[in-house]
């Protein structure tokens, strides 16, 4: 009795661990190994799809490194034309200062002649209003002395 006793009792924890197991809900399921075949079958067609994003990624960095490439030509073309343009207009500069310099050269020595000329002229016309002038002193002498002696 013993022994069914405890087959019994053997009986009612199996169904009670049966019972239990119910009651619980059923682990998160995992991917068995027909699923991982599957998985590797279709791995070729992940690839292939993954090596195509790769191409277009690379065409797309492609084209913008040549889109790049082609500013920066561009940017240095403009810059040594800028710096032509510079190098020019600072030879023009220079040449404009030059004859502005000597334009101005060539005022002074026009005002410099001028003053000279008038110099020249004032004093000529000094000398001969002082000729003339010395001309009427001499003879108002002369005549002085003539007319002392006449006395």
């Amino acid at each position: 009795m013993h022994i069914r006793k405890m087959a019994a009792m053997g009986q009612a924890v199996v169904v009670l661990v049966i019972l239990l197991s119910l009651l619980y809900p059923a682990p998160a399921a995992h991917a068995s190994w027909l699923d991982r075949i599957k998985d590797i079958y279709q791995l070729p067609s992940n690839v292939e799809q993954i090596q195509k994003d790769y191409d277009a990624t690379k065409q797309q960095l492609e084209e913008q490194k040549d889109k790049l490439s082609e500013a920066v030509r561009q940017s240095q073309e403009i810059e040594q034309r800028l710096l032509s343009q510079n190098e020019a207009l600072k030879k023009d500069n220079e040449q404009l200062q030059e004859r502005l310099k000597a334009m101005e050269q060539v005022a002074l020595d026009k005002d410099k002649r001028n003053r000279k000329i008038t110099y020249m002229i004032i004093t000529a016309a000094a000398l001969v209003v002082g000729y003339f002038l010395l001309g009427r002193v001499f003879r108002f002498f002369v005549w002085q002395r003539r007319k002392r002696g006449m006395r």
